[in-house]
């Protein structure tokens, strides 16, 4: 059997910077990049809600018991 001679064949070696780069991450991985991002923005908003929401009335519930 032959060794094939990558090189002569047009083929080049890269580092993993350099294809990342080159492959960009295709379809697959725009459609999960904008999945997770989704995600994260709607968790982040219901994170601020519920922290506005415990605030608001923790501070009604000890204006209430500052006030008996």
């Amino acid at each position: 059997m032959k060794k094939l001679e990558l090189k002569n064949l047009g083929v080049q070696e890269m580092n993993t910077a350099e294809m990342a780069k080159v492959e960009g991450g295709g379809l697959l991985n725009d459609a999960l990049k904008g999945l997770l991002g989704s995600v994260t923005g709607t968790l982040n908003t219901i994170g601020n809600d519920t922290s506005a929401f415990l605030n608001k009335t923790l501070t009604n519930v000890l204006k209430l018991v500052w006030s008996l």
